[in-house]
């Protein structure tokens, strides 16, 4: 699948990340330039998140100023404030009297323990990560990718490293879909396009078929199933709170296509939507959704591709590398 766009494509968005190599974690942001309508779904059954019940349809809100995609579990949410902090000094945000006030909902990956438990990212390191914001951004070891690992099924030895990727569809008529994710989970990554599997449990002789363990030899308490893929599907198209919920909902789609199993007792998967509205004509939801699937299962493959070896857990090519 060839993933060489970037949410960034949409024009009105920048990207930045706080990365923390030697204790293996990070935070992402995602800013819009201008407010954005945005919606979100959460499938996984362990989610950690911030200001995400603005985002329901019957909310007031009707827009916001960024999103945070964070490692550190629920003590990395401290990264939004961060990113909350550089905005108001730029003048973003909701007019409250004399108070800007950001709206910057967020959610989390558990990568507590990767390399080091008692280091998460801080208000601080959201304040870096939004200052860096820029349409160029690296994928794979960075951000909330730092400290994630796929294919976990037999446990860390086995695993892979997982990492933040990214991709965008440009459709016929000039509308972009683009799609940024953070892939943390305990089942394997599959191209669904081709069936391969390209990252998953390490056997001597290749990735273990995550699906087929599962049935037949569900994994023991390891202490190692931290899990959750979190992202955003953005598009320039014009979309109300429901059509950003619906498109969200597309994301978690190409969740479940690339990866299996997905959504388990384990995982927190979130996905946000973002619309700038900056393209001129509405377009059909359902060729939205199409090109989410897309640009989301892109992205995760993007993610595992660009992800190194670190903190003594091999990449998807490195392991390849290894195989008999």
């Amino acid at each position: 699948m060839d993933y060489s766009g970037k949410i960034t494509d949409i024009p009105g968005l920048r990207v930045g990340h706080h990365t923390d190599l030697v204790n293996g974690t990070g935070c992402t942001v995602v800013l819009c330039e201008e407010p954005a309508v945005a919606g979100m779904e959460i499938r996984g059954a362990a989610p950690g998140s911030r200001e995400v019940a603005l985002l329901d349809p019957l909310a007031s809100a009707q827009s916001v100023n960024g999103i945070v995609l964070t490692g550190g579990s629920a003590f990395g949410l401290d990264s939004a404030g961060g990113v909350v902090k550089y905005l108001e000094e730029h003048g973003v945000g909701v007019r409250f009297g004399r108070t800007r006030i950001p709206l910057i909902p967020a959610a989390v990956v558990l990568d507590l323990g990767f390399i080091n438990h008692a280091v998460r990212p801080t208000a601080d390191d959201g304040y870096a990560a939004a200052a860096s914001a820029s349409t160029e951004f690296e994928t794979g070891n960075a951000g909330a990718g730092t400290g994630v690992t796929v294919g976990k099924l037999l446990g860390k030895a086995e695993s892979i490293k997982g990492g933040v990727g990214t991709a965008s569809i440009r459709l016929p008529g000039g509308a972009t879909v683009g799609a940024l994710m953070v892939v943390n989970a305990i089942g394997g990554i599959f191209d669904p396009e081709t069936g391969e599997i390209v990252a998953g449990p390490q056997t001597p002789n290749g990735f273990a078929n995550p699906i087929d363990l599962m049935i037949e030899s569900p994994p023991k308490d390891r202490g190692f199933f931290r899990n959750t893929t979190i992202g955003i599907v953005a598009t320039d198209a014009p979309l109300d709170k429901i059509g950003a919920t619906r498109l969200a909902m597309a994301g978690q789609d190409g969740i479940a296509l690339a990866v299996r199993p997905s959504h388990t007792a384990n995982d927190g998967d979130a996905m946000f939507a973002l619309s700038t509205g900056n393209y001129p004509e509405p377009v059909p939801g359902d060729v939205l959704h199409a090109a989410a699937l897309k640009a989301v299962t892109g992205a995760i493959l993007n993610a595992v591709d660009s992800a190194e070896t670190l903190g003594g857990v091999k990449s998807a090519a490195d392991a390849r590398a290894a195989f008999k």
